[in-house]
């Protein structure tokens, strides 16, 4: 009965796609409004109880559901029949039209007399954009197929992403992805307005743009320390082609988020605050396909068939061919012959956005272009970290180093000596703070030099700034950019200072590894509710002979999938990871053993944390500003 009424409600989802999007024939507005509310809040409530209703099927293991019984098992936990329902191809389409109908419902709230032309054509093109995805998941994805002959068991689910990390990061990642729609709605009705209409409509897409980023963000970060302890490689990011395809929208949301900030003040850059909105969410929708289309093998993606990535690629194609178009039909009444002085707040924004898109293209190209050469010669490339770290680094040190600046200038020209003598303390604390660092960790290197001394000039310019700023409005701004530089900083110790050990231990035997002594003590068979294991346990001690801490790496075996895992022990500070991973081994000839020291590694954390928090505080005062204005 429940997996009955999900179904239904997802087709009356389809429906109220098409009663949103389509003109019905009255001149009444108080006809067209309550149209448009009904289906708006029909469109809501019809996703939550499919998508509750998918949610009621695991908790309680209804195996009578094909994805049901291919994603679960009755001695699974009940945290993680909850994160099954979004960690395969077909319940994450369920939960991506869940958000869609969130921020449908958001745009609608927003609709009054002075603006219901406006809005009535961004509730249309969220429509369509929610219809195609509904008809994808029905007719190629529907959760809700049932088994020939319901079994009394199911086959449970991948062992990797059974994990407190990754159940949150999907829910967070696909409200970035997918929060990315409402802006490009509002983007296409904007590029819709007649030229008497005047409409503030930056202000209606700013804290679209700040959730959907801010949440992008914090999905990343969850990715990342997913990554990181469950993968056992002890590194934090991979340029995974999946990985790049929640990259890119960041970055163009990056540049987004800046844009906006002078079209508010100098109502300048409108032309390429439309554009970017565009891009964001059309790179959103290649994400997805990347995802979903079966051409990447990954621990990232669902593997499918390709056809429905077919499907995805000819949306994809409809919607950019569609917005791009009309992009190049109708965005010139928004566009002006300001010019902007180098040394000046919007120009140094402006020279961070083009440097954000060329970061975004490099990236885009890297990841794109294996997969073209596979397609259509048969013939595999590998692009990985060396192309990424040569290509984007060099690119995005300037703008860093704009960053670290920015704030410190004023609106139109600034003089070239007024702005060193503005940044000559923070100049000169950064190269004390850098020359200190490279003091304790005694090992240098160009990339580390660049790395450690634009961290640092990014944090003590934020906190210069942020002593002396005098409106809350910027505050997030610099929070944000204070993320920046501790997210640098932990970026680039770990990459420069990691030493890493791979050797066969036997019980009582010890290695070293930086400063510290690791000894093999002993392994335990350990079983739990759905996995046995053996663990192994290795004490640290300093230079010194001193206890520092016990880790605990395990091999697990999954008795239902039949899967073998190894799970990371981590042993964290604010300096320095200790991270042992256990391989394969007997008690005769030893284990393997891998040991990482990764220095500064918690910084990257932090900072993209403190990135969120900025995001927060900025959302929060936009809205409170929105609110104000009485749009």
């Amino acid at each position: 009965m429940v997996p009955f009424l999900g179904n239904i409600n997802l087709w009356l989802c389809l429906f109220f796609c098409v009663t949103q999007a389509i003109n019905f024939k009255t001149t009444n507005d108080k006809n067209i409004l309550r149209i448009k509310k009904i289906s708006a809040y029909c469109l809501l409530l019809c996703s939550l109880i499919s998508f509750f209703s998918l949610m009621y099927s695991y908790v309680y293991s209804d195996f009578s559901l094909i994805n049901v019984f291919q994603n679960s098992h009755t001695t699974k936990p009940l945290l993680y029949k909850v994160s099954a329902v979004w960690g395969n191809h077909e319940g994450s389409m369920l939960l991506w039209i869940l958000i869609l109908s969130i921020f449908n419902f958001f745009i609608f709230r927003l609709i009054n007399k002075n603006n219901l032309n406006f809005i009535i054509h961004a509730l249309k093109s969220q429509a369509l954009i929610t219809f195609g995805f509904v008809f994808f998941t029905i007719f190629t994805s529907n959760p809700f197929d049932k088994m020939d002959s319901p079994q009394s068991e199911g086959l449970g689910f991948n062992p990797i992403l059974q994990d407190p990390a990754l159940a949150i990061h999907p829910p967070l990642l696909y409200i970035g992805y997918v929060g990315f729609s409402a802006v490009f709605s509002l983007s296409i009705a904007t590029l819709k307005l007649n030229n008497d209409e005047k409409i503030l409509w930056h202000l209606y897409m700013k804290p679209f743009v700040m959730v959907s980023w801010t949440f992008l963000t914090i999905g990343i970060m969850f990715g990342s320390i997913w990554a990181y302890y469950e993968l056992g490689w002890g590194g934090w990011w991979f340029w995974d082609p999946v990985e790049n395809a929640s990259l890119m929208p960041w970055l163009i949301g990056t540049a987004l988020l800046h844009s906006l900030i002078i079209v508010e003040k100098r109502k300048s850059l409108q032309t390429w605050v439309l554009l970017l909105s565009i891009l964001c969410f059309l790179l959103s929708v290649v994400g997805t396909f990347l995802v979903r289309s079966g051409i990447l093998t990954s621990v990232h993606t669902f593997a499918l068939d390709p056809s429905r990535g077919i499907y995805i690629l000819l949306f994809l194609g409809f919607l950019g061919f569609y917005s791009l178009t009309l992009f190049g039909l109708n965005s010139k009444k928004y566009f002006d012959r300001n010019y902007f002085a180098f040394f000046s707040k919007e120009g140094s924004i402006l020279v961070n956005n083009i440097i954000m898109v060329i970061v975004c293209s490099t990236i885009f190209l890297g990841t794109i272009y294996p997969l073209l050469i596979e397609m259509f010669t048969n013939n595999k490339i590998s692009v990985g970290e060396p192309f990424f770290n040569s290509t984007t680094i060099p690119i995005m040190a300037p703008a860093i180093l704009i960053m670290g600046i920015g704030p410190l200038l004023a609106w139109e020209k600034e003089s070239l000596v007024k702005v060193l003598r503005k940044s000559l303390p923070s100049i000169l604390v950064t190269l004390i703070a850098t020359i200190t660092i490279f003091l304790i960790y005694r090992h240098y290197s160009i990339l580390g030099i660049i790395g450690i001394f634009l961290a640092f000039w990014i944090i003590f310019n934020s906190f210069s700034h942020l002593i002396t700023i005098k409106t809350k409005f910027s505050k997030g701004m610099i929070i944000a950019h204070l993320g920046i530089g501790l997210l640098i900083l932990g970026i680039t110790g770990s990459s420069v200072w990691q030493e890493e050990k791979i050797v066969r231990m036997n019980i009582d035997n010890k290695t070293q590894i930086k400063n510290y002594n690791v000894l093999f003590k002993k392994i335990n068979e350990v079983e739990e509710q759905n996995y046995i294991a053996i663990k192994a346990d290795f004490s640290i001690y300093d230079k010194n002979k001193n206890f520092v801490t016990k880790l605990e790496p395990e091999n697990r075996f999954y008795l239902v999938t039949k899967n073998f895992t190894t799970e990371a022990s981590i042993h964290t500070n604010l300096l320095r990871d200790l991270y042992i991973v256990l391989g394969d081994g007997n008690p005769q000839d030893g284990w393997v053993v891998r040991i990482y020291y990764n220095p500064l590694v918690i910084w990257i954390w932090i900072g993209a944390f403190a990135i969120f928090v900025g995001g927060i505080v900025t959302l929060t005062n936009n809205i409170k500003k929105f609110k104000i204005l009485h749009l």
